[in-house]
């Protein structure tokens, strides 16, 4: 019986076209080349290749359409970034030296998911907004270079109460909201905490005036959103494809969303972790910015045992744009696989 032949290219079609674009390089490398002249040339003028980036990069969870969305960054140096609080002087250089990374700046991204579910556009977290300067904010642009208009989007899940995670959804200037069709879900008790008199942010290595400024902007936008807020508690369900997870300690109420689609499924494990290298290969470091260090400690590695025994797509707050990939147990500690990517 004849076998039917898969559509799909074979292994010997696309080493002959391997091989058939070798050769024609190869005949094209001794055909003589026209000299280059400072002679003025018949081909218009180069254009400059600078200008902003386009900002967001498409992608498929199972059947569901999904946007990563580039809102900025920051550039530390080392020895004034979050990371490894407490450990000795040089230690986050020469972990970033291990990993093969420049030793004079780290580099966080700020990322932002958006998911089509049905008629529904869902976003997780807003983006910084005006929270820090020139550096971010860039979400409103990234998402009008994808053809998405901000009153289409029905629904933001505010994963924590964090300047670089709600700063876009309140316009700065005019107080107005800048997605004002959204639902908002955020963790009850993530608004319990930031909603008292004094949450406790000793936790966090940050001096008493950057405490206070963490507390008066929660609030100020808690405030704001409010006619739209929707408390809800990890487990509900309020969209078909979107679980909520608790992962605390970062802040209280810290939400981590699992997306799935058929066998698909991607977790978005938003702040649990912070840098590609670092928050991989050294899980126990304390984080500047976590309210409980131990907690978020312990909720970082349970992520990553689920992902690497699941061998989950994962997405990141903070991980190297389009902040796709993968983690990998290595003895006691963890190494990220970002995920390569083509266009088309």
């Amino acid at each position: 019986m004849r076998s039917s032949v898969s559509p799909a290219i074979t292994r010997r079609q696309a080493l002959r076209c391997f091989g058939l674009a070798g050769t024609a390089l190869l005949a094209a490398s001794h055909l003589r080349a026209a000299p280059l002249t400072s002679a003025a040339s018949s081909a218009p003028a180069a254009p400059s290749l600078s200008g902003p980036q386009a900002g967001y990069y498409r992608f498929k969870i199972g059947e569901i359409e999904a946007l990563a969305l580039q809102d900025g960054g920051l550039t530390p140096p080392p020895d004034q970034g979050p990371f490894g609080v407490g450990e000795k002087t040089g230690a986050v250089s020469a972990a970033l030296d291990d990993a093969l990374l420049p030793t004079d700046r780290l580099h966080l991204a700020f990322n932002v998911l958006l998911v089509r579910i049905g008629s529904q556009l869902v976003l997780i977290d807003s983006g910084a907004g005006a929270n820090y300067g020139p550096a971010a904010g860039f979400l409103p642009a990234s998402l009008a270079n994808a053809g998405v208009k901000p009153d289409q989007i029905s629904a933001v899940i505010l994963t924590h109460a964090h300047g670089d995670h709600f700063g876009g959804l309140v316009n700065a200037q005019t107080g107005a909201l800048n997605f004002p069709n959204a639902r908002i879900f955020m963790a009850r008790k993530e608004h319990a905490f930031w909603t008292q008199t004094a949450p406790d942010l000793s936790g966090m290595a940050v001096p008493a005036d950057a405490a206070k400024g963490f507390t008066a902007g929660a609030q100020a936008v808690l405030t704001a959103i409010k006619p739209r807020l929707q408390r809800v508690d990890a487990g509900d369900k309020i969209l078909d494809g979107i679980e909520l997870l608790d992962t605390p300690g970062h802040t209280p109420g810290h939400l981590a969303v699992v997306i799935s689609s058929g066998r698909e499924q991607l977790l978005h494990f938003v702040d649990a972790a912070h840098h590609h290298a670092l928050s991989f290969a050294h899980p126990e470091w304390r984080f500047a910015y976590d309210t409980d260090p131990a907690l978020a400690t312990e909720t970082r590695k349970k992520l990553f045992d689920r992902a690497a025994a699941d061998r989950l797509r994962l997405f990141g707050a903070h991980m190297p744009f389009p902040a796709l990939g993968r983690v990998q147990k290595t003895g006691g500690a963890y190494t990220y696989h970002q995920e390569p990517f083509l266009l088309g």
